[in-house]
């Protein structure tokens, strides 16, 4: 159900009825957020020794742990593939997060996880309803292909219990759980402004920064929006002073941002000022291959986080 309707009020509990998209000058409609609550849905970091993933609990001994980190198994760039060699005891084998973030503003889950297997009913989704009891979701044909294994339902909030079942040799790979009822986008982990954690490689952007014009020798301007490090080229002349850095108002970075000045050559002091502002007020001189890292403090001025001299 969606469209406009003037002036009118809706008046619905429209987290439980997602489909109701609805906008008006009285009320809107919402959907969930599209975060990927599986932190490390891309496989980082399995321990075998200790079989231990982290963001997720492997709970029974029945099965054989393998990751698959070649690409040609990637079903998504950069997910690894688990594959669960199934030991034929002790009932199911289960994968599910170690913890699972609240939600009670929701009543619904979705989640699921792309599963490849030539074992009919290899693997299921399965939750505690809002009634109390387990249900779970349709299982692998045993087609042998990629099949994505998930559901969408209420859950019970005073004990929500969420995890996928294995019962036979299954290959699994980008799991993804959200709160709310909307259509699952597994190989996608998104992160939020109000917190993230990475199980993969951050890439920080790199760029080169060469000397301020002749008139003003001392004024320096790392690019924004270019990375957090920063190669100081001196142009073959390293004895130079940093005494300003960024301080036009169009240039500033945002408060927070850390910015990793790094040099090749000997020679370059970055000076102690009001503007920097240096750990025990001492000037950083630059070595062969040495860095500084200051925090911009949103308006001109900078403060020092550490140095490698």
């Amino acid at each position: 159900m969606n469209g406009l309707l003037g002036h009118t009020h809706v008046q619905a509990n429209l987290n439980r009825n997602p489909d109701i998209d609805l906008m008006s000058a009285k009320s809107v409609g919402m959907d969930p957020a599209p975060k990927n609550l599986y932190w490390n849905s891309a496989f980082k970091g399995y321990n075998a020794d200790d079989r231990m993933m982290p963001g997720f609990s492997l709970v029974g001994t029945n099965a054989a742990i393998t990751i698959l980190e070649d690409g040609d198994e990637m079903l998504f760039p950069d997910h690894n593939v688990i594959d669960v060699d199934y030991l034929n005891y002790g009932g199911a084998f289960k994968l599910m997060a170690d913890i699972t973030p609240k939600a009670p503003a929701h009543d619904f889950v979705t989640f699921g996880v792309y599963a490849r297997s030539s074992v009919p009913s290899s693997i299921s989704a399965a939750m505690r309803y809002e009634s109390g009891n387990i249900i779970a979701s349709a299982s692998h044909s045993g087609s042998g292909d990629w099949e994505f294994i998930g559901m969408s339902a209420l859950y019970d909030k005073s004990a929500p219990y969420f995890y996928f079942s294995i019962t036979g040799d299954v290959q699994l790979t980008a799991p993804t759980f959200i709160y709310g009822k909307a259509p699952a986008i597994p190989g996608a982990s998104l992160m939020s402004s109000s917190g993230a954690r990475m199980s993969g490689t951050l890439t920080m952007g790199v760029t080169t920064v060469y000397p301020p014009p002749d008139a003003t020798p001392y004024y320096w301007t790392i690019p924004k929006n270019s990375g957090n490090i920063f190669l100081i080229d001196t142009q073959g002349n390293p004895s130079r002073s940093i005494i300003r850095l960024n301080h036009r108002t169009a240039d500033r970075f945002a408060r927070g941002t850390l910015a990793t000045l790094m040099f090749e050559e000997a020679g370059t002091r970055v000076k102690h000022n009001a503007y920097i502002k240096l750990k025990n007020n001492a000037d950083f001189v630059s070595g062969p291959n040495t860095s500084i890292t200051l925090m911009a403090g949103g308006s001109a001025s900078w403060v020092e986080v550490s140095r490698n001299e």
